[in-house]
């Protein structure tokens, strides 16, 4: 049984998803992919678009075969963080063999010397960074500038695009781990990561490989970004457009459901500015602290107060992220206890496959980390921080189920919500 591992977010699922998994089963020869999904929440600081039940299901029925939950304290974390959780998670599993993702470049011995010296840190990287540190650039622009000189020009432009960073922290998060993981890339195929644009193709009716951007910007907007002809305009709707975009059985996982958007929870930062006691919230700096005290009173969306903080230093993500876990009030302190024993402390199963149960039974033996299934047993079997993970993760997955019900959707309560089974025979 070789088994290779997708580290995801699904934001949401589409065409170049599916291609993702089928080609990583290819590239890898593996029997089945095991799937590591960012829960509420994801990466860039924002909830995820539907919740994690739904993006489940539309992994499932594309061909991932079991679904894992990456908890909000890691899902929401810089890349170095997010990368560390997803590494320490397979290889707790103790059945995954590689994990393989896609990238920009699609050069995988480029990222491996990339990934390198930023793992064993040679002198003289050590000291160019410290030299641009001191010169007042931010952390990605020192890191960047200090790995030029180490680089051709074709390795240098692999550091501009977002999935080739991603992929160079899963590599090395791998060699600082001492992980037997092999690390697999796949060219990414479509549009770029950050392209908001639907990709329009006249009247054909055939797959569009568009970004998770694209997809987004028109769930929240019911129209596409991109330019349209008066033709188009009148026969391509919101549901005909994203029937291109997203595999059709995944696609019907979506029909009727409430998408969530950041500045759903505008409200509720506000609220929680104006309480105060916010001491001690990962990635809140004290450059930002004074920032959002000065304007605490003001009551702008969630998006609108990004921009009105952010500066030179505090980059959107950063303040992004920084403002979610204000609101869900995610302590530096536990964060540090997380990564102290091990980052997975617990793997909770999101769903599977019915032909994949081989691969579940298999993985009860082989974890050296507690597997989650049914919230109502994880008391007994976790001890003190992972249990503290898991409620930290519940609280937060409850409070995107409030505002989502608030919208009209029906609340999903983590206590009650049984993993997500699917059987290709019923579809």
């Amino acid at each position: 049984m070789k088994i290779t591992g997708l580290i995801t977010e699904y934001n949401p699922f589409h065409n170049g998803h599916l291609y993702h998994i089928e080609k990583s089963k290819e590239v890898t020869g593996a029997d089945y992919c095991i799937v590591l999904m960012s829960g509420s929440y994801v990466q860039r600081g924002a909830p995820a678009v539907y919740d994690k039940y739904v993006r489940t299901a539309m992994a499932l029925s594309a061909g991932a075969d079991l679904v894992i939950e990456m908890p909000v304290s890691f899902s929401t974390a810089s890349a170095m963080e997010f990368a560390s959780y997803g590494v320490a998670l397979f290889s707790a599993l103790g059945i995954t063999d590689s994990i393989c993702f896609g990238s920009e470049c699609g050069d995988i011995a480029s990222l491996y010397k990339i990934a390198s010296l930023l793992a064993k840190e040679p002198p003289e990287y050590g000291q160019a960074l410290r030299a641009c540190l001191k010169e007042g650039m931010t952390w990605p622009e020192a890191r960047n500038k200090a790995l030029l000189s180490f680089l051709d020009e074709k390795e240098q432009a692999i550091l501009s695009s977002p999935n080739n960073i991603l992929g160079i922290e899963y590599i090395k998060a791998g060699i600082t781990a001492g992980s037997p993981l092999q690390f697999y890339t796949i060219k990414r195929e479509g549009q770029a990561y950050h392209d908001t644009d639907v990709p329009m193709e006249g009247h054909d009716p055939s797959p569009r490989t568009a970004s998770a951007s694209a997809i987004r910007q028109l769930l929240a907007s019911g129209q596409p970004s991109g330019q349209l002809s008066p033709v188009e305009s009148r026969l391509e709707d919101t549901q005909s457009l994203l029937r291109t975009m997203i595999p059709a059985p995944a696609c019907r996982m979506i029909d009727g459901e409430i998408p969530v958007f950041t500045d759903d929870f505008s409200a509720l930062l506000s609220y929680r500015i104006l309480q105060g006691r916010w001491d001690g919230i990962t990635d809140l700096t004290p450059e930002l602290d004074a920032r959002i005290r000065k304007s605490a009173a003001a009551f702008v969306p969630f998006e609108d107060r990004i921009q009105m903080l952010k500066t030179r230093q505090l980059t959107y993500t950063k303040v992004s992220r920084a403002l979610l876990h204000l609101l869900l009030d995610i302590k530096e302190a536990d964060v540090h206890c997380y990564k102290e024993n091990g980052y997975a402390l617990y793997a909770r199963i999101l769903g599977f496959r019915m032909d994949a149960r081989p691969l579940l039974n298999r993985l009860k033996h082989t974890a050296s980390i507690p597997l989650v299934t049914k919230l109502a047993d994880a008391g007994k079997r976790l001890d003190q921080p992972a249990l503290a993970m898991l409620e930290e993760e519940i609280r937060s997955a409850h409070i995107y189920q409030m505002v989502r019900q608030s919208k009209g959707g029906s609340f999903k309560n983590e206590y009650t919500q049984s993993a997500i089974v699917y059987n290709d025979a019923l579809k």
